[in-house]
């Protein structure tokens, strides 16, 4: 029975190793890529918990006699420690030397071969977490590739630990632009969501009427707006990968009451608009938009520019799709909010990126236009 309670001491011990290391690394891994509900890394805790529980249980009687001991000691006056530690002490005799056979015995003990066990799992699991890149076809497209090469895997958390630079501003700011405040949105009326889903089309055919700065100022609210702005958290009506929201929004105006023709910035914390250039750019954004007609004929064009650094310093390689997705969540918005009120959306991909980076005063590598969404009035009912 001390035999076989010793073999289960070893195996708990084994265990309890190699949970606290798979809850170590689950957890970098979690804090790293901002997982907030990682399985692997609740599973590994409670497995660890379980192991520690029954190491306790194994070792109950050594833990509480070195416990005794310890206030034993305590108790005793520091001088009578002094002199039992030397009068009482025995001589240590210096052991006699292995003998090959016992040294055999040695490398062979449970233990050992428990220890060879642990570290081929361990070499088996870092194998195949370390494997290499995967094979990608000669010829593929460079959505394929980057694909391919932005799947995790145990080997990102040693890239997530090294440098990619440092977390930017989470505002751009023009501050020696004038700010033109937006009035406050108005979020009541217009039809219900599941309507506006169901009614949601691209339209093409605007009637040039123009916006209202309200409408306007709700369209931009309710596509990626500021919603709760709590203890310095500020999050927005559209979700962000870690709420760190690398999208910009440059509103191009046709027709809009109160505002001339331009290039505009949108501000974020104040809700409001800065001028960046006055221009008459309707014939440029058709020519960039690859001659599509309605691209002039819309009321305003919202060019979508993605900031890397935003979230490059976190999510490395993946970072570049996050961003995509959170510009698709915002484009959607945009449609429904636009159906809603009776106004006419439409989302463009092909478009010439250098000119239109050029025009946002943009410089197309560190931030860059990924997305242009024609809003207007339309000319059929929505």
């Amino acid at each position: 029975m001390t035999r076989l309670r010793q073999d289960l001491d070893h195996l708990t011990s084994v265990g309890l190793l190699v949970a606290a290391v798979l809850t170590g690394v689950t957890g970098i891994v979690a804090d790293l890529w901002d997982l907030n509900d990682f399985w692997y890394h609740t599973l590994a805790g409670y497995v660890m918990g379980a192991f520690a529980i029954a190491h306790v249980w194994l070792n109950w009687r050594s833990l509480v006699g070195y416990a005794r001991f310890r206030l034993s000691q305590r108790r005793k006056p520091v001088a009578e420690a002094s002199h039992s530690a030397g009068v009482g002490r025995r001589p240590t005799s210096t052991p006699p030397e292995l003998s090959l056979r016992s040294v055999g015995a040695l490398a062979l003990s449970r233990r050992g071969l428990l220890g060879l066990g642990a570290g081929a799992v361990g070499g088996w699991a870092l194998g195949r977490g370390l494997r290499p890149p995967p094979q990608i076809p000669l010829g593929s497209d460079v959505g394929v590739i980057y694909h391919q090469w932005s799947k995790p895997g145990v080997i990102d958390v040693l890239g997530s630990v090294a440098n990619w630079g440092q977390q930017p501003p989470l505002y751009k700011e023009y501050p020696g632009r004038p700010l033109l405040p937006l009035p406050t949105p108005a979020l009541g009326g217009g039809i219900a969501t599941e309507q506006a889903i169901v009614r949601r089309r691209s339209v093409r055919d605007y009637s040039g009427a123009g916006l209202s700065r309200a409408e306007l100022s709700r369209l931009l609210h309710l596509s990626s707006g500021i919603s709760t702005d709590h203890w310095d958290s500020a999050h927005r009506t559209a979700p962000s990968s870690g709420a760190l929201y690398p999208i910009e929004i440059y509103p191009v105006v046709h027709n809009v009451e109160g505002l001339v023709r331009g290039v505009y910035h949108y501000d974020f914390r104040e809700h409001g608009l800065r001028l960046l250039r006055e221009a008459d750019l309707r014939e440029q954004v058709v020519a960039q938009g690859l001659m599509q007609e309605y691209l002039g004929q819309c009321d305003v064009v919202l060019f979508l520019t993605n900031i890397m650094q935003r979230m490059r310093f976190r999510y490395q390689d993946r970072s570049y799709r996050y961003a995509l997705l959170e510009a698709g969540h915002i484009g959607q918005n945009l449609y429904l909010a636009a159906t809603s009120m009776g106004l006419g959306a439409c989302s463009i991909g092909a478009f010439m990126d250098d000119p239109i980076n050029a025009m946002l005063g943009v410089d197309g590598v560190e931030e860059a236009a990924i997305y242009m969404l024609a809003v207007g009035r339309a000319r059929v009912a929505v």
